[in-house]
């Protein structure tokens, strides 16, 4: 059976996908190797919860190649209506999200937001208000340009947008609960196994979210781009249409 590209792709993705996940798991486990101090050079290279490391940076990737992606598509010739401004967009916002992954600039929020508002329960981290808003109006101005998409199109970009938002947003608010809640709020969570969890399905969750999308944007390319025919080949059926039409005005039947 031949794979499509986007098959491939996602193959390819997934299988990372879980190298990243089992060293992320191995970094936790291995925490006694070094004094229960999260200071080894292996626990900052590979796990989830860290900055500026492998998975972050991969993930943050994931991002950008969708986001290159969605612009190949805004330029593309399509079977279909191009909106190119809706494709333009979400790419930009696809960049936006790759370099916050990367540079933590929501928890640079969160931080700054907290010396003002006091929150908790749900909204215990409290970028998520902000970015939640800003996710409903995103959600609000793409609502028309989204569902005009194909219906399989549709339906696998509002599943890659589930599992995505289910890890970044559903997990963090959960988790900010779960903090409450357990009035763990001062306390070293970090090596603490129930966090361990929550941030491993949130990480997971968002990497297998990009990736479905990366997979739904190629299969949506293979069936809606414009099959360009080669440029000589225009240009032989060009002349001999030219040559064709100036015979037939000369009251000639052949050229």
């Amino acid at each position: 059976m031949n794979l499509s590209l986007g098959h491939k792709v996602f193959f390819v993705l997934l299988t990372i996908i879980t190298i990243l996940t089992i060293l992320n798991i191995w970094s936790f486990m291995a925490l006694d190797n070094y004094n229960n101090q999260q200071t080894g050079l292996f626990f900052k290279k590979t796990n989830f919860n860290t900055e500026k490391n492998i998975p972050s940076i991969f993930s943050g990737s994931l991002h950008f190649i969708a986001a290159i992606i969605l612009a190949a598509i805004g330029l593309s010739k399509l079977r279909i209506e191009n909106k190119k401004v809706f494709w333009f967009c979400l790419s930009f916002l696809f960049l936006f999200v790759g370099l916050d992954e990367i540079l933590r600039i929501h928890e640079k929020l969160n931080r700054y937001l907290s010396n003002s508002w006091e929150t908790s329960g749900i909204f215990y981290y409290t970028w998520v208000i902000p970015y939640g808003v800003a996710l409903i109006l995103i959600a609000l101005v793409c609502f028309k340009s989204i569902f005009a998409l194909p219906k399989q199109t549709i339906r696998d970009f509002i599943l890659s947008a589930f599992i995505f938002l289910s890890g970044a947003l559903g997990m963090e608010m959960f988790t900010g609960w779960y903090i409450s809640f357990q009035n763990l709020e001062g306390l070293y969570i970090e090596k603490m196994n129930s966090i361990f969890v929550l941030y491993t399905v949130e990480e997971l969750l968002e990497m297998l979210g990009i990736s479905y999308f990366i997979y739904s944007l190629l299969r949506f390319i293979s069936q809606y781009r414009a099959i360009q025919q080669p440029i000589f080949n225009i240009i032989i059926f060009k002349d001999t249409h030219e040559r064709i039409t100036k015979c037939y005005r000369k009251g000639m039947g052949k050229p």
